[in-house]
């Protein structure tokens, strides 16, 4: 009884497919049919098919675009050159305890990331910070360009060890900034944005 059930839904299944592949055929090979306008009968020629041909495809005509000319990036040696004048500018301000224009060296905003915590300072909250830190025998020793990004690693050392900070180390990141602050990997002006007390 089972096997003459399992039989007949095998051929209701094979005759719906049946079906439903005619229908498809039917549906495809059929041409389409226009919406009747009238009730008059109109006899249709047949269409015949012709060979295929390439018609060619038009180019585009463009009008030359108007572009406002963008900076070329800067080369490796004009990238070279102003790491090279960062750290210039980094040691003649830490040079002297009164760290002379520091605030032409800050960012808008410092993160300071100390061991304690990290904060976001103001350019001149940031000075003050420093300032209160300096020694007088303070000294870049090493000063790097990342590999990857647009950025620079400074270690200095002879800083007082005032808290959040335990030793006389702090490091810096500083990033390219153009006139109006926002970040110009390529043509901005070297800025520590980052302060790392240890």
């Amino acid at each position: 009884m089972a096997r003459v059930l399992v039989a007949k839904a095998a051929r209701a299944t094979l005759v719906g497919m049946l079906l439903l592949s005619q229908a498809c055929i039917v549906l495809v090979d059929e041409p389409p049919r226009a919406t009747p306008t009238s009730l008059k009968p109109v006899a249709t020629a047949s269409p015949t098919r012709a060979a295929p041909t390439r018609t060619p495809v038009p180019t585009a005509t463009r009008t030359p675009a108007t572009r406002t000319p963008t900076p070329q990036p800067a080369d490796e040696t004009d990238i070279e050159q102003s790491v090279a004048d960062a750290r210039a500018r980094l040691e003649g301000v830490l040079g002297g305890a009164a760290l002379l224009g520091l605030e032409d060296m800050l960012g808008e905003t410092v993160a300071l990331a100390a061991p304690t915590g990290g904060e976001q300072l103001a350019r001149s909250a940031a000075a003050k910070w420093l300032r209160q830190r300096s020694t007088g025998h303070i000294r870049v020793v090493e000063f790097q360009r990342h590999q990857h990004q647009a950025l620079i690693i400074a270690s200095t050392q002879g800083w007082a060890a005032l808290a959040p900070s335990s030793t006389n180390e702090l490091g810096f990141t500083l990033r390219r900034y153009d006139a109006a602050g926002a970040q110009d990997p390529e043509h901005g002006t070297w800025l520590i944005d980052v302060i790392e007390a240890e």
